[in-house]
């Protein structure tokens, strides 16, 4: 499953990418466009961080497996679904917008504030699923020794 919806985004990213090359090279000469492979790069962050985020749903349910549930297990559980629907929902509409609007839009915060912030929410995502991933399997580990 989860790996169909990652060939649906990636070929989605692809026909993106293609939308965004072909509209940069018609650009005018007057105004900056951004480099060809940033948006690109971008929308590929935003998968991986996505991915990354549904793992850590899934690991923080298995905890919850293992563990047993509690009020506050239950918010942060929710909270982390929570968030990988806005996640979806976020890239969906993002690349729903024509290529020049989202070119815009880096432009206007800054294309290295952009990619930094970038970096710094996948490294938090990495950091996220490792922790999940370790909980899981020390829990897991634990529960077998019983």
């Amino acid at each position: 499953m989860m790996l169909q919806v990652f060939s649906i985004v990636t070929d989605a990213l692809g026909v993106r990418y293609r939308a965004i090359y072909s509209q940069m090279s018609q650009a005018s000469e007057d105004r900056i466009m951004l480099d060809p492979i940033v948006i690109p790069t971008l929308y590929f962050v935003s998968v991986v961080q996505l991915v990354l985020q549904a793992l850590v749903f899934v690991y923080a349910y298995k905890v919850t497996r293992i563990t047993g549930s509690f009020q506050a297990w239950t918010l942060i559980i929710a909270a982390f679904a929570i968030l990988t629907v806005r996640s979806v929902v976020s890239l969906f509409m993002t690349l729903s917008l024509p290529a020049d609007q989202v070119s815009t839009l880096i432009e206007s915060v800054g294309v290295t504030t952009t990619l930094v912030s970038s970096v710094v929410n996948l490294a938090a995502g990495i950091a996220l699923f490792l922790g999940f991933f370790g909980l899981a399997k020390r829990f897991q580990a634990q529960a077998k020794s019983k």
